[in-house]
């Protein structure tokens, strides 16, 4: 199917969001969008002033301060994160020193990191950084979100990387895969002890709305401190404010209907 120029338009931004290659010129985007350098110029002036993009150095472009202005937006409109920040920081109150609260949404495949609350930031060498997509099969955010998908679309994510999903311990089959899933999916809350580096384990809910899980939300805590007492304390803490979010964003789908 042939594009038009919206979709172009929004596969050149998309290209900002790589993480190896945050910066481009037209004729480098034009060639790895395969569309001519006059269409890719239009294209990138459209985006320049609208602030989209800003030019950094002569023809090399970045992303520009509109999508900082949209940032703070989603943090302050967002009805999710609206939601959960009284629940993250309760949540937060239970847990050891230098742990972390983190919500997180289902996004194209993938898990993404939305919000964080914390008291002392911890730094750990692989985590759900905010705005950085996770795969699904590695991380407690993710698993607890893949194990509440439809089967059909957690088959698809299996299909593509069934490797992946055995090394992170979800099976070598599909037929382990779905035994495992259905496990994780009758627990209220999971936990994953250093599948995002060696130094943190999480504890995660997921988050539904009337119909379809939705996200999940999380403390992520070091791993030196997360013995069983620690964390058989901690699951239903987790549980409680993923139920909780839940009802929130129930209620909040029915004011819609």
């Amino acid at each position: 199917m042939k594009e038009n120029s919206q979709e172009r338009l929004l596969r050149l931004l998309s290209l900002f969001a790589d993480e190896e290659k945050g910066e481009w010129s037209v004729d480098e985007a034009s060639i790895h969008l395969g569309i001519s350098a006059s269409q890719t110029y239009r294209y990138f002036r459209t985006l320049a002033s609208a602030g989209y993009i800003s030019a950094y150095t002569t023809g090399r472009y970045v992303l520009g301060p509109a999508i900082i202005e949209l940032d703070r937006k989603l943090r302050i409109g967002d009805p999710m994160i609206h939601a959960a920040r009284s629940i993250m920081r309760e949540m937060l109150s239970t847990a050891p020193s230098a742990s972390i609260a983190i919500l997180c949404r289902y996004f194209r495949g993938q898990v993404m990191c939305v919000h964080e609350e914390f008291e002392t930031y911890q730094h750990h060498e692989i985590s759900y950084e905010r705005g950085q997509p996770r795969p699904l099969y590695q991380g407690a955010a993710s698993k607890v979100i893949l194990a509440n998908l439809p089967l059909r679309q957690a088959r698809a994510y299996f299909n593509h990387a069934p490797d992946k999903f055995n090394q992170f311990g979800l099976g070598a089959n599909w037929t382990e895969v779905k035994r495992s899933l259905r496990e994780l999916r009758s627990q209220p809350a999971i936990i994953t002890a250093g599948e995002l580096g060696t130094s943190a384990s999480g504890i995660s809910a997921p988050i539904y709305d009337d119909k379809r899980v939705l996200g999940s939300v999380s403390l992520v805590l070091p791993i030196t401190v997360a013995t069983e007492e620690v964390t058989s304390f901690l699951m239903p803490v987790v549980a409680a404010a993923g139920q909780e979010m839940t009802r929130k964003m129930q209620h909040l789908a029915q004011l819609q209907q």
